[in-house]
């Protein structure tokens, strides 16, 4: 039987760039599959993905045909950064290669939940809003979900850095006790 979570490797072994169109397509194309055409199911439930378009290619400066992809799936391929001109400071998408080569991690994360190298654990946010959190030490990568009633809710996954790797391991170590 073949170890999935140890076969976990980058998608593109020569990495993805934002303007890769077919490289970017193939991957939004996984992401359907395994969200809207298969399902993802946890403890029995399915996570919901909220099917909405993509809108904002101009303003986060990414390619018009961004916008032909789930809104979701474009959330999980960028990450939140302050852009800044000399009139505002606006908070933009920005691509990252990291995240959109790892997309088809999203699933056999949450499948195999129960496996010891994933760290299953809840935490009470600043908002009030309880996240769950399936964290792959080994590939330090992190899937978040909310259950908002009735259903998981797909909130993003990434990669877990030097940076932010204190933060998570806080919010671990703060986690909700059951």
């Amino acid at each position: 039987m073949t170890d999935v979570l140890s076969s976990l490797e980058p998608y593109y072994k020569d990495g993805v760039q934002v303007g890769d169109e077919e490289k970017v397509k193939a991957l939004h194309d996984i992401f359907c599959r395994d969200f809207f055409t298969d399902g993802v199911f946890l403890d029995g439930e399915r996570i919901n993905v909220k099917p909405y378009r993509y809108s904002n290619s101009c303003k986060d400066n990414l390619p018009e045909w961004y916008e032909t992809f789930k809104e979701k799936f474009v959330h999980v391929i960028t990450r939140t950064i302050k852009a800044s001109n000399w009139k505002t400071a606006a908070k933009v998408r920005d691509f990252r290669e990291e995240r959109a080569n790892r997309i088809h991690w999203i699933r056999p994360i949450i499948e195999n939940q129960a496996d010891k190298r994933i760290t299953r654990f809840k935490y009470l946010e600043e908002d009030g809003k309880v996240r769950e959190y399936f964290w792959y030490r080994g590939k330090q990568y992190i899937v978040i979900l909310e259950h908002i009633d009735p259903d998981f809710d797909l909130i993003t996954g990434f990669c877990v850095d030097g940076d932010n790797q204190p933060y998570y391991q806080k919010k671990y170590i703060n986690r909700i006790k059951e």
